[in-house]
């Protein structure tokens, strides 16, 4: 009894809804709705955004979107109400979000929430750089109360410099979105501007996220190879001075590592003989000189030559052998510490790569399909439709819900199998198909595995229980013709819909 009266009740508001339509539709379109009747002439389009001072003139609240004016909004007439149209060209996300940047005391958390979150569902590529400029705002805005806060302690203690580092990168993450090619925005008050959000974020950057700050939050540097190899060669430089000293301008060409003190004895030689060569006269004293000379040069060579090395090159005494053993030792360690360094520049410079990819670009890639196939699977091709995978959930409740009813309600029922026979799975099978490849967003499997409606066999198409839609569907007289695995025609899915749905 309840559901007769039901059903004779709902075709009575059907038709009162449809007598009030009109009237409803004209008095929207006296009050203006350009934005109702022409998507071009809307606030929010493709490539630009218009912002109204009205937005943030009260509470960021999705209750005040309904009085926003219809020559930029979507706004219709709901049981004599005006209300706005929720989609694309009035995202409720979006505009709480911008509500909350362009207030002076707008709360910056739920700011950041709503366009988190407007990111997710769907927005034109004009507003989805919009919302990614305003979160960057949002995040410096942040940052600035953080260090008004905590000031002197923002660097030492764990919690605030944890949520500044957290904002910090989040902020350059939002500003690297922006795609400032495709970003136009315009306002109805001169309060603001797009000029007067690059200044401010170019203030973000001066004074939050510049390099300053990259120790405090654990941003790991490297530097240039060139900067490396400059270090090395100067620390080299000044250690082999201190050891060895610096070639004499009278060395020998290329004797670049010759110990000081046996080039020292190598010039007095040098002068002896020089002496001894400028004039007989001095023969005598100079041959006592050089006896003198030859005897303090052996006393000394005691401890840097063996007798019969010079022929071998180097003097292989005590004192040489041992600076030979502690420069080949440092030769040893500077090229060690050169194959550390040069190790350690690789290493960093690889940090964030795998088998020759770097991972934040695939990541970045995941992340982007992922939010794709979400936006797929939850937004209609055409706004205020329901998705296919909507349609599959609610033919599939309406088969369980309508299999255990009276012979009288088989009419509904055979409406209902008609939809999803022909329309569903016959007008595009190529769309049915890939929709129910899909991945399940909450399951995280694909949706055939889920919804047996998605079934490729019709006999595996179960409702509740065992029963199938195919036997529930033939038993209240849809045509075996309709309820088989044979593709069926444009013509053959218009016949059936024009047959149980005139």
């Amino acid at each position: 009894m309840v559901r007769q009266d039901l059903a004779s009740y709902i075709p009575l508001v059907a038709a009162a809804v449809f007598a009030t339509l009109p009237a409803a539709r004209m008095a929207a379109a006296q009050a203006g709705d350009q934005c109702l009747r022409d998507l071009a002439a809307c606030d929010l389009q493709e490539r630009k955004t218009h912002l109204r001072a009205q937005l943030w003139s009260g509470p960021c609240e999705p209750s005040q979107w309904d009085a926003l004016p219809p020559q930029g909004y979507p706004i219709d007439v709901d049981g004599g109400n005006l209300k706005v149209q929720v989609g694309p060209r009035a995202p409720v996300h979006f505009l709480n979000g911008v509500c909350e940047a362009h207030r002076p005391d707008g709360d910056v958390d739920h700011g950041l929430h709503e366009l988190e979150k407007a990111a997710t569902v769907g927005l034109l590529p004009s507003q989805r750089n919009a919302a990614a400029l305003f979160e960057g705002l949002l995040h410096c805005r942040k940052l600035a109360q953080l260090d008004a806060r905590y000031q002197a302690e923002l660097t030492t203690k764990l919690a605030p410099r944890e949520a500044f580092c957290m904002h910090r990168g989040m902020a350059k993450a939002s500003f690297t979105r922006v795609r400032w090619e495709g970003l136009e925005m315009s306002y109805d008050t001169s309060d603001f501007s797009l000029t007067g959000h690059a200044e401010r974020m170019a203030q973000c950057y001066a004074d939050y996220l510049h390099g300053g700050y990259d120790a405090t939050c654990g941003v790991v540097s490297s530097p240039s190879p060139a900067a490396i190899d400059a270090a090395a060669e100067a620390v080299s430089r000044d250690i082999l001075a201190d050891y060895f000293g610096t070639a004499t301008a009278d060395a020998p060409a290329g004797d670049r590592a010759v110990p000081p003190l046996k080039a020292m004895l190598a010039r007095k030689i040098e002068m002896a003989d020089s002496s001894l060569q400028d004039s007989a006269a001095l023969l005598g004293g100079l041959v006592q000189k050089k006896d003198l000379l030859v005897s303090s040069y052996q006393g000394l060579a005691s401890m840097f030559c063996l007798p019969g090395s010079e022929t071998t090159g180097l003097c292989s005494g005590p004192l040489p052998s041992a600076v030979t053993r502690l420069h080949e030792g440092y030769e040893r360690a500077v090229l060690r510490s050169q194959t550390l360094l040069d190790f350690v520049d690789r290493w960093v410079s690889g940090l964030y790569e795998y088998q020759g990819k770097d991972v934040r670009v695939e990541l970045q890639r995941s992340h982007e399909g992922l939010r794709d196939m979400l936006a797929r699977a939850e937004l209609p091709a055409v706004p205020n439709e329901m998705t296919l995978l909507q349609k599959l959930d609610l033919v599939k409740r309406d088969m369980a819900l309508l299999a255990d009813r009276s012979t009288a309600e088989h009419d509904i029922l055979k409406r209902q199998c008609s939809i999803y026979f022909c329309e569903i799975r016959n007008r595009n099978r190529t769309f049915f198909t890939n929709a129910c490849n899909q991945i399940d967003a909450i399951a995280g499997r694909p949706v055939k595995d889920i919804n047996a409606l998605c079934a490729t066999d019709v006999a595996r198409t179960a409702v509740s229980g065992t029963q199938t839609a195919a036997a529930l569907c033939t038993g209240v007289g849809l045509p075996a013709s309709y309820v088989s695995n044979t593709a069926m025609t444009a013509r053959a899915v218009d016949t059936c819909m024009s047959e149980f749905h005139p």
